[in-house]
């Protein structure tokens, strides 16, 4: 991940902004969350959480920044610059991997909520995981998300990973011509971007990682995604940001598990939705008490958010 000058961007980093306070909170009641790219429909927990006020509960109150590209947080969850993270669960591998201690207290996706691809020249060819070998996946760089996927896939298909080729990604526009001249095989494509590519007649699906039971037909298991971690050590000495984070993701959770798509979407601000709000639908400020989970509930995430969790300065 591309390191990142902190201090210098952090006023266009925040998304949220705690209202005022006669009073300031005192600094071990204020939590620092990051966010990798709050726009993205797998981060929608974080928008309900922040609108229904489950992020100022409890006498906390979290601040939200938003990065639009890679950023390397590992140092800042080390130093205390920021108390958690709001990203893909296998950057905590990544982390372990190279010796920084992080785990997940909640987690907000069991599926990655993206479709893979496969160009109408390969189709034929390959048909199940098991044919993966020699395969050309648009999936990004290494520590990506979609490369985790794409990694999955293979190994699922009995494969090593280096039996496939991993191609970065320039964009729909121009992965939309590799696909249609055969440069490339398959394409790893988060909602909603997977019907774009159906759209133009130049790919169809492969695997459907956007419901709990694509997910189990492509890897047996669920799959886990999008998470809110935390540095071990900073959980262990400040066990309330741990606490706080996953009672209000939780809620947030059990409200999208609850309520219909359209009262889940009158949530979202146009910043993130890019629309205004409809007049007779104005957004609610008030925090709302959450309502009983329904499992089986849709929401505009489908399978993608479905509730599970674990348990400063």
């Amino acid at each position: 991940m591309k390191r990142w000058a902190f201090f210098a961007v952090v006023a266009l980093a925040v998304a949220f902004v705690s209202s005022a306070s006669a009073e300031p909170l005192a600094r071990d009641k204020r939590i620092v969350l990051l966010v990798d790219e709050w726009k993205a429909v797998r981060n929608l927990p974080v928008v309900v959480a922040e609108r229904l006020g489950y992020l100022k509960a409890d006498g906390m109150d979290v601040t939200v920044m938003n990065v639009r590209d890679d950023v390397w947080h590992g140092d800042m969850l080390v130093d205390g610059r920021i108390d958690a993270v709001m990203a893909y669960w296998h950057h905590n591998v990544v982390n372990q991997s190279i010796g920084r201690d992080t785990q997940a207290i909640v987690t907000l996706g069991v599926t990655p909520g993206a479709k893979v691809l496969v160009s109408n020249q390969a189709r034929d060819k390959y048909r199940t995981p098991a044919d993966l070998k020699g395969s050309r996946f648009i999936a990004g760089g290494a520590g990506s998300s979609k490369t985790t996927v794409a990694n999955a896939l293979v190994v699922a298909g009995g494969l090593e990973l280096g039996d496939y080729t991993r191609l970065g990604t320039d964009g729909k526009d121009k992965n939309l011509v590799a696909l249609r001249e055969g440069k490339a095989d398959f394409v790893v494509a988060p909602t909603p971007d997977g019907a774009f590519y159906e759209a133009q007649g130049v790919a169809t699906v492969f695997a459907d990682l956007t419901t709990l039971e694509g997910t189990k037909k492509a890897f047996g298991v669920p799959f886990p995604s999008s998470t809110i971690f935390m540095a071990t050590e900073r959980m262990k000495q400040h066990p309330e940001i741990a606490r706080h984070l996953a009672r209000a993701f939780v809620r947030a959770l059990h409200y999208i598990n609850s309520h219909s798509t359209d009262e889940i979407a009158a949530l979202v601000p146009p910043e993130v939705s890019g629309k205004a709000w409809p007049p007779t639908a104005p957004p609610p400020s008030c925090a709302c008490s959450p309502s009983s989970t329904r499992s089986s509930g849709r929401s505009m995430c489908s399978a993608h958010t479905r509730t599970s969790s674990s348990s400063r300065r």
